[in-house]
């Protein structure tokens, strides 16, 4: 790959870039997570920073950090204040404060940085909130799927935005959400070091039926849990010849009252159905590596999951009319069940069989979905369009 511009260092002062992890569950570390510690390899004069608001965070970042040998990145706890800390507990079952007061409670560190990158949006209160003008924002996207919250005004607030590839450009210039000059399409690191920290097949169950996992959202607007999720899991009680892994958005039942995230125990004793609520399974891939059919609703990890063509099962519980509409465009990648009780099993029953007419398209949703290339990585892609724009001033920000 060409060397990068010279210049990145003012004086003997480095350029001190944060990567900020904000969400106590560790899902979102593995999206933003490779482009520090490529930065940290290929840009010596870098001082790269990697700030988690949870040991669960931290303890993934080290581990894909043990992934690319010779990086140079230092990890730092931040914290929300001791007195927050004692609250937390009552109140994240109902909402995220506690995503509030990182940032509220650190305004010296995120003070002491030059630029911050992260995979989550709220950190631009940085900016809007606390006035931090002399920080750049730079934005690693944490979801590639078609869900309407995913393109917004917001996603163009920063001053440089990472994009997994081509449909997120079209969409974002769609709705004038995105600055021609301020955005590099690199692709998805996660996909990198998934196989790392993986490396082997797993089996999670003692036969060999076939492996569902189902994949709930958290957002029950467009959720398939609150009105169809207890009717799946009946199903895979009442047959046993499927093995159904259960492993939701980690949000659902992160903040189960605010979700309807409630669980009747019975389902946790039944010897075909792994149930799987938050752990590190289900942010790493491990699920949907290890799976032969995905039964979701509207969470991006179909893509995920299409990283490896397979059959796909979508539940409309909305009932929406979702031809040609672009925010269920992983609905033509499969079948569609709008009734569990007369559907699903007949999906299931022909879900292999039928998988050939989908296998096309699947495969170019997700090229038009993931930008790749075979020279470089997505980690060392977004790595090097960090480092172009930093080495501009920054009265230019907006030229990557």
């Amino acid at each position: 790959m060409q060397p990068l511009p010279a210049g990145l260092v003012a004086g003997n002062t480095p350029v001190r870039i944060g990567f900020l992890f904000n969400h106590f569950f560790p899902h979102q570390v593995p999206h933003a997570a490779p482009y520090a510690f490529e930065l940290s390899r290929r840009n010596p004069d870098f001082e790269v920073i990697i700030a988690c608001s949870s040991r669960a965070e931290m303890e993934l970042a080290q581990r894909i950090g043990a992934l690319y040998p010779g990086h140079r990145c230092t990890f730092k706890h931040i914290r929300p204040s001791w007195a927050y800390r004692m609250v937390d507990p009552l109140i994240s079952p109902y909402t995220f404060t506690r995503k509030k007061m990182v940032p509220k409670n650190n305004l010296a560190f995120f003070r002491s940085l030059d630029a911050l990158v992260a995979p989550e949006r709220h950190c631009m209160k940085l900016r809007t909130l606390y006035k931090l003008e002399g920080v750049r924002m730079i934005h690693a996207r944490h979801g590639a799927g078609d869900r309407q919250g995913g393109f917004d005004e917001r996603s163009g607030a920063f001053d440089l935005t990472l994009l997994p590839g081509q449909k997120y450009i079209d969409r974002l210039t769609e709705i004038d959400a995105l600055r021609p000059d301020a955005y590099a399409a690199v692709g998805w690191p996660k996909f990198e070091v998934v196989r790392g920290l993986n490396p082997e097949p797993v089996r999670f169950f003692d036969n060999d039926n076939p492996v569902v996992v189902y994949n709930p959202h958290f957002d029950q607007r467009v959720s398939s849990w609150e009105k169809m999720g207890l009717q799946v899991l009946d199903f895979f009680v009442e047959n046993p010849n499927y093995n159904l892994i259960f492993a939701p958005h980690v949000v659902l039942f992160k903040r189960h009252v605010r979700h309807k995230g409630y669980l009747p125990d019975k389902y946790r004793k039944i010897a075909n159905i792994l149930i799987d609520t938050g752990s590190a399974a289900s942010t790493d891939m491990t699920y949907i590596l290890n799976s032969d059919i995905y039964l979701g609703d509207v969470s991006s990890q179909v893509y995920e999951f299409l990283l490896e063509p397979r059959p796909v099962i979508h539940l409309n519980a909305h009932h929406v009319d979702w031809q040609d509409d672009p925010y269920y465009l992983h609905f033509t990648l499969g079948q569609v069940v709008d009734d569990v009780e007369q559907q699903l099993g007949p999906a299931l029953e022909r879900a292999f069989d039928t998988h050939a007419q989908y296998r096309d398209e699947q495969r170019r949703v997700f090229a038009y979905t993931y930008y790749t290339e075979t020279d470089s990585t997505a980690a060392q892609r977004g790595a090097d369009a960090i480092a172009r724009f930093l080495s501009k001033p920054a009265a230019t920000d907006n030229a990557v």
